[in-house]
């Protein structure tokens, strides 16, 4: 049984004001090794010594260099991008009153877009959620998306905050290339790793 490791993260925030755009954002590798090594050797060898200090390194408030690194770095990586953009005035106003509910259907869509049958899905989702109850109703929601209807043989879902993660900080990047684009109409790091997005052409929600 083969084993995937799923990475999510988001951007642009689910509130009815503030951006115009939502994005959420898988990362499949086989090896989670080859993406933490990215956030591991930029600290190692690249940053100054205060930066390297940071508990978390985060696209937005990290220079072009660092950015361009991180996405050269995923560009060039064994991983498929998934990716679903939303334009909040399409979602009905009623749904932000439950934001949750909304999120979790929102990966799910994401999620429904992986080919699941017969392999292990491991994922790990930034940590947005303090209530407990709130996290158990994603881990049922998502668990029963890919195992009952995507056919995976079995799925975990870790809750970690992204500080403790390298695999998180770098879908941070990749979730803010693509959200900025639609955001505020820089492609520039989008670019970067549009080659890598396996459902670019889909990747627009709700937009007919």
């Amino acid at each position: 049984m083969t084993a995937k490791y799923i990475y999510i993260d988001e951007s642009g925030g689910l509130g009815k004001f503030g951006s115009k755009y939502f994005t959420v954002v898988a990362i499949v590798v086989d090896e989670p090794k080859e993406l933490a090594r990215v956030i591991k050797k930029l600290r190692e060898r690249k940053l100054k010594k205060g930066i390297k200090e940071f508990p978390e390194i985060k696209a937005n408030n990290s220079n072009k260099w660092i950015r361009e690194y991180v996405l050269g770095k995923v560009r060039v990586s064994n991983c498929g991008i998934f990716a679903i953009v939303v334009k909040k005035d399409k979602i009905h106003s009623r749904l932000f009153e439950v934001q949750n509910r909304l999120y979790n259907y929102l990966c799910g869509v994401l999620l429904s877009r992986l080919d699941a049958d017969g392999h292990k899905f491991i994922i790990t989702i930034d940590k947005k959620y303090t209530n407990a109850l709130v996290r158990e109703n994603f881990d049922e929601y998502v668990i029963n998306k890919l195992k009952y209807s995507k056919s995976a043989v079995d799925v975990e879902v870790y809750h970690l905050p992204s500080h403790a993660s390298n695999e998180l900080q770098v879908v941070d990047f990749v979730v803010w290339s693509i959200n900025r684009k639609f955001n505020a109409g820089d492609s520039s790091y989008y670019n970067i790793i549009e080659s890598k997005i396996t459902n670019k052409e889909q990747m627009l929600l709700w937009e007919k």
